[in-house]
């Protein structure tokens, strides 16, 4: 969830109590919200709906709640949708839960770490598929004998050649 940790880092929170103090607010309202998504809130459309990760502003009036969902036929955006219609609900029982002073206004944002990480495995899977078709493939190849005798570098007969650059450096330091 690399985003998340970005979106921390810009609230300017170092590690001090105050930064302690959002991070568990977070936590508890994210929460909050998952068991409101999941017992409270009567809607089937946000059936299998889940808030992944919740990021409140430093002022403690914003937050960005960010939802993944399963088996729900409907689109990211008419789930945003949704979400939006109910934060209304979402922002009573924050109130109700009597855990902040202010109740933060909560917009919604897709969680997309599911589907890159899946990207992502596909892509190594091809590429494992197409490492392993190569059958002209040998770990064993000594590359010593493609390389050209003339081409390699031998430091052991240069040695008079670093003195030489040994006694330059002395002169230049006097």
């Amino acid at each position: 969830m690399l985003h998340h940790a970005a979106d921390r880092e810009k609230t300017g929170l170092n590690h001090n109590m105050k930064s302690f103090r959002v991070e568990r607010l977070q936590n508890e309202l994210k929460k909050l919200m998952n068991n409101s998504l999941s017992t409270k809130l009567n809607d089937p459309r946000l059936e299998w709906v889940i808030i992944s990760d919740l990021v409140i502003s430093k002022d403690l009036n914003y937050a960005k709640a960010y939802f993944t969902h399963y088996n729900n036929p409907l689109s990211h955006d008419e789930i945003k949708e949704l979400l939006y219609k109910a934060s209304g609900f979402f922002k009573k029982q924050i109130a109700g839960a009597q855990i902040m002073r202010t109740i933060p206004e909560i917009t919604f944002f897709y969680d997309e770490t599911e589907e890159r990480a899946s990207r992502v495995d596909a892509l190594l899977a091809s590429v494992k598929d197409d490492f392993e078709d190569n059958d002209d493939y040998d770990p064993d190849i000594d590359f010593e004998d493609y390389l050209d005798d003339d081409e390699i570098f031998d430091f052991e007969d240069d040695d008079e050649d670093l003195d030489d650059i040994e006694e330059i450096d002395e002169e230049d330091e006097l």
